[in-house]
């Protein structure tokens, strides 16, 4: 994840699988069936709907996150312990509930991890590690 003002590694490396990924097929399925039926009924999903969706989608596509101090570790030249990335002053666990707090409050962090998700050629580059 790179911050918005700084452009620079935050420290948070978020794993996730291609949208093409079979794991997200069940998701997608669900998602179009809703889609449907409310299309039958001449309805469509609300904005609230919407953002949850692709939430669950957006969740079901990691794998996980590291947060790691990006100046490297203790005795590392340039080390400084300040930059250790924190959510409301903490590293969060990795879970849904948590995934989600972060990506509704932090829509460039959302936006990032959708950009990874999406990017069918990224997985195919051997040479990216991050």
């Amino acid at each position: 994840i790179i911050s918005p003002v700084t452009g620079q590694p935050l420290g948070i490396r978020v794993r996730v699988v291609s949208i093409e990924d079979d794991r997200l097929k069940r998701i997608k399925r669900q998602i179009t069936d809703e889609s449907l039926k409310l299309q039958a009924r001449n309805k469509a999903f609300k904005a609230e709907e919407l953002e949850r969706n692709a939430n669950m989608l957006m969740f079901a596509a990691t794998l996980g996150w590291e947060w790691y101090n990006p100046t490297g570790k203790e005795g590392d030249k340039g080390y400084d312990p300040k930059q250790m990335p924190a959510f409301n002053g903490e590293q969060p666990e990795y879970n849904q509930k948590n995934f989600i707090t972060i990506a509704t409050d932090l829509t460039w962090f959302s936006e990032q991890v959708q950009e990874a998700i999406g990017d069918i050629k990224g997985f195919f580059d051997l040479s990216k590690t991050d």
